[in-house]
């Protein structure tokens, strides 16, 4: 019986690892959230997309987030691709003037970024100064 029991267990053991692989094969999940801001690969656009993202919110955005969006440093990322993720980098809990309510600020960013980019798909994240995020993976 032992000796049974000693072959049953080699099997499952080698069945077990047969299908395994030292290759890292994992693709990134569609679904991860970046808890902090990642590397800006091109600060001139960032600058440049948050500028363009400031102008339409005064046109067109609401009071809270003309307010919020005034706090916007950098937007990088694929926020402009049909199906692209953006993160925002703001000066929330830093700069010039204190924020009352931080996650609403972050909030209203992210509302405010969906409605600019009314794309088909995809998630926007917002950081505070120190590159943390706030608000991850606002879906529009």
């Amino acid at each position: 019986m032992l000796r049974a029991a000693a072959l049953v267990l080699g099997a499952v053991m080698l069945a077990a690892t047969a299908a395994c692989t030292t290759e890292d094969s994992a693709k990134p999940d569609r679904n991860a959230v970046l808890e902090t801001l990642p590397a800006d690969p091109d600060e001139a656009r960032s600058k440049k997309t948050a500028q363009e993202f400031r102008d339409w919110v005064a046109e067109h955005g609401d009071a809270q987030e003309k307010s919020a969006v005034r706090r916007v440093v950098r937007v990088l990322g694929e926020g402009d691709e049909p199906t692209g993720d953006a993160y925002v980098s703001t000066d929330i809990n830093g700069g010039k003037t204190q924020v009352k309510d931080p996650l609403a600020a972050a909030q209203a960013v992210a509302r405010a970024f969906a409605d600019w980019k009314a794309a088909q798909q995809g998630r926007v994240s917002v950081y505070d100064v120190f590159g943390n995020a706030v608000v991850t993976g606002h879906e529009f």
